[in-house]
C-alpha cells in the first residue's frame, strides 16, 4: 500500500535534497530550487519513498548521477531507507509561443560578439548533446557572414525541399533539425549583407521554415551585436542567451558587449561558456593554459551568472571528415602526383564524423559538452519558470541569477 506523505514528511525530504544540493553541479541549482520535485509518496511503514523528478534532459548519465545523489541525501538525512525515482523529463513551458513558430518551446541565442572563439562549435555540440539525450532540438545557423553548421554536421548545401505551403524543410543530422544560410546560397558565392537584408533573412528563416515540434531551437548568431541579434529579439520570445568566450581579456571584453546587448533587450543570460579553456598535452601529460585563465569566471562573476562549462582544446573538436580517398589528381612523370581540388560531390561522399559531444571517443571534450548540456537545460528551465510565474510579456525583465 502506498500512502501520500504528510506535508511534514514531504518537507523533510525536500529539505534533505536542498541541504545536500542535489543537482546543483549538473543543473546549476538544486532540484528543489528548480521546482523539479513533485509530491513524494511513501510505502508501507515509511521506509521506501518514491520521488517524482521533472528534469529537462532525460539522459541516462544524468539520471544515474541524480539517483545516487538523491538516495544518499534522503537516506542520510531522514528515516527513509530506500529511494525510488519517478522520472518525468519535461522542459518547462514559459507560455510565450510566437505565432511564426508555435510548436517551439524554447528559443536559445548563442552569441559571442567576437569571431574565432568557437561559438559555432559550441552551438552544434550543445544541440547534439541535447538531441542525444532525447530532446527535440533544432539549430538555426544564422551566421550570415560565415555559415558553418552544414560543414560541421556533414550536410549538403542543397536548397531545402519546399512543402505544399512553400515552406522550407530543415535538413536533419544526428537528431537535429538544421537550417542555414548555406542551404540557400551557392557554394563559395560571396554575399554582401546590409542591415535590412540581414533582418529580413533572419525573420524568413523562422517564418518560412517548417520547424515542427521542438523543445529547444538554438540560434547560432554572427559575431557582433548588430542586425541579426536585433531581428531575433524583436521577432521572437527568446528564453535566454548563452555567451561564448575564450579566457583571454580581448575575447572577454567582446563577450561582455554581447551579454550587455541581450540584457538591453531583457533577454535572460543563461550563463557563460569558456571555450578553449585548457590544453592537455598528449606527449607530456601536462595541462597548459594557452589563453590564460579565469576570463569566463570573471565575466560570470561580474553579472552574477554561472559558468555553464569550460571546454578544453581538443584536436578532434573541429574534425569534419574521416580519411577518405583524398583529393583527385593525376600522376606526372618526374614531378609526381598533382592534386586537384575536390568537387562538392566528392566531398559529400566522404564519411562524416559525428560531433564530439556524442562520440564514444570524445574524451574530456565530450564530457564537458554533455555536462554543459545538462547545466544549460537547467538554466533554461529556471528562466522559463521565471517567465511563466511572472506572466509577463514575451521577454522577461529580470535576469536569471544563481
Amino acid at each position: 500500500m502506498i500512502d501520500e506523505t504528510t506535508p511534514a514528511e514531504n518537507d523533510d525530504v525536500e529539505a534533505a535534497i536542498q541541504a545536500a544540493g542535489v543537482g546543483r553541479d549538473a543543473l546549476t541549482d538544486d532540484l528543489v530550487a528548480l521546482e523539479a520535485i513533485g509530491p513524494v509518496t511513501v510505502a508501507g511503514d515509511g521506509d521506501v519513498a518514491t520521488i517524482p523528478v521533472t528534469i529537462p534532459v532525460p539522459s541516462a548519465e544524468l539520471r544515474e548521477s541524480l539517483e545516487r545523489e538523491l538516495n544518499a541525501a534522503v537516506t542520510n538525512r531522514t528515516e527513509i531507507d530506500t529511494v525510488e525515482v519517478d522520472w518525468q523529463p519535461d522542459p518547462v513551458d514559459p507560455g510565450t509561443e510566437a505565432d511564426i513558430i508555435p510548436d517551439v518551446t524554447h528559443v536559445i541565442a548563442v552569441g559571442s560578439s567576437k569571431g574565432g572563439v568557437g561559438k559555432s562549435s559550441v552551438a552544434v555540440n550543445l544541440a547534439a548533446a541535447l538531441a542525444d539525450a532525447g530532446a527535440d532540438v533544432g539549430l538555426l545557423d544564422a551566421d550570415v557572414y560565415g555559415p558553418n553548421a552544414p560543414t560541421m554536421l556533414g550536410l549538403s548545401e542543397r536548397a531545402p525541399e519546399p512543402t505544399l505551403d512553400d515552406q522550407m524543410v530543415p535538413q536533419e543530422a544526428y537528431g537535429i533539425n538544421v537550417m542555414s544560410m548555406g542551404f540557400v546560397t551557392e557554394e563559395d558565392d560571396p554575399v554582401i549583407w546590409r542591415g535590412p537584408l540581414v533582418t529580413d533573412f533572419i525573420k524568413q528563416l523562422f517564418d518560412d521554415v517548417e520547424w515542427g515540434s521542438l523543445d529547444y531551437l538554438f540560434v547560432d548568431l554572427p559575431p557582433g551585436t548588430g542586425d541579426a541579434h536585433l531581428a531575433l529579439v524583436q521577432s521572437l520570445p527568446v528564453t535566454g542567451a548563452v555567451i561564448v568566450t575564450t579566457p583571454q581579456d580581448v575575447a572577454v571584453a567582446d563577450a561582455k558587449r554581447a551579454l550587455e546587448g541581450f540584457v538591453d533587450y531583457d533577454v535572460p543570460i543563461l550563463g557563460i561558456v569558456e571555450n578553449m579553456s585548457t590544453f592537455a598535452c598528449d606527449d607530456c601529460g601536462t595541462v597548459h593554459d594557452i589563453f590564460g585563465t579565469g576570463g569566463g569566471e570573471r565575466l560570470a562573476g561580474e553579472f552574477d551568472v554561472p559558468v555553464l562549462g569550460q571546454i578544453p582544446i581538443d584536436s578532434e573538436l573541429g574534425t569534419v571528415e574521416q580519411d577518405g580517398a583524398g583529393a583527385p589528381g593525376i600522376d606526372i612523370p618526374l614531378l609526381g602526383r598533382l592534386q586537384l581540388p575536390q568537387t562538392e560531390r566528392e566531398r559529400r561522399q566522404q564519411e562524416t564524423v559525428a560531433p564530439i559531444a556524442i562520440r564514444d571517443d570524445g574524451g574530456q571534450a565530450r564530457h564537458a559538452f554533455r555536462r554543459l548540456a545538462g547545466r544549460t537545460a537547467g538554466r533554461i528551465n529556471a528562466a522559463a519558470t521565471l517567465l511563466e510565474s511572472s506572466n509577463s510579456q514575451p521577454r522577461a525583465s529580470d535576469q536569471v541569477t544563481e
